[in-house]
């Protein structure tokens, strides 16, 4: 906070986000949120705009600490924009499917307009979470041995991001198989999916902390070595 940029920022608002993202998740918040707004569903739509948002917030961080300066401005245009127009398909959708009968999960695949609602929104976890790992993994690649604790840090959040794209995996393969014809087991993808999801926060909130403690510790180092001067 004493020399904020963009990443600073970035990655509060993918902390506030998340959090804002997996209280929604809660079971009883849902219902409660159904029964105060009088919408059927509400939580997951707001549980899945908050994880998009979680996504480009992470986007822009990795951009603003992976690449040039100069970048940086067009990078947080084209992430912006993607994840609006996402955004711009799913909420009609939502709108236009959503009612007492129907619920936003892999239970319901059957429903055609539910299932590419699914499908639209983990396309978008699955493409930002590929980017993610391949941003992480080359920052955690140059600060490994140099910055161990920014080196595990981001080696955690390319963890985080991969199993992202595994949750993503699980639960488009049960929409699509469904659609063919062959589902894999219902009560398998219910019980992984939610699994991997938990773990990508876990090593994610982890990962994103690491550095920062990292540059606190050589910060409280610079400061005892002045002062012993």
């Amino acid at each position: 906070m004493g020399n904020p940029r963009v990443s600073t920022w970035a990655i509060a608002s993918a902390f506030g986000v998340c959090t804002l993202g997996v209280l929604f998740a809660v079971p009883t918040v849902a219902q409660a949120t159904e029964s105060v707004t009088g919408i059927d569903n509400v939580a997951k739509l707001i549980a899945h705009i908050c994880a998009i948002l979680w996504c480009a917030f992470l986007q822009v961080t990795m951009v603003d600490l992976a690449y040039r300066p100069e970048y940086l401005r067009s990078a947080i245009f084209q992430r912006g924009f993607a994840a609006v127009v996402y955004l711009a398909i799913m909420v009609p959708l939502f709108l236009a499917t959503n009612g007492p009968d129907v619920e936003f999960t892999t239970s319901y695949a059957g429903a055609p307009k539910v299932s590419t609602y699914l499908l639209i929104y983990l396309s978008y976890v699955l493409i930002t979470c590929g980017e993610l790992a391949f941003m992480c993994g080359r920052t955690a690649r140059r600060n490994w041995g140099i910055r161990p604790w920014s080196g595990t840090g981001f080696g955690l959040s390319a963890a985080a991001a991969v199993l992202g794209m595994a949750y993503a995996c699980s639960k488009g393969s049960y929409i699509l198989t469904y659609t063919l014809g062959a589902p894999w087991s219902l009560q398998a993808e219910q019980a992984l999916s939610p699994a991997l999801a938990g773990m990508a926060v876990l090593c994610l909130f982890t990962g994103l902390t690491l550095p920062m403690i990292g540059v606190l510790r050589e910060r409280l180092r610079q400061k005892k070595a002045l002062a012993a001067d």
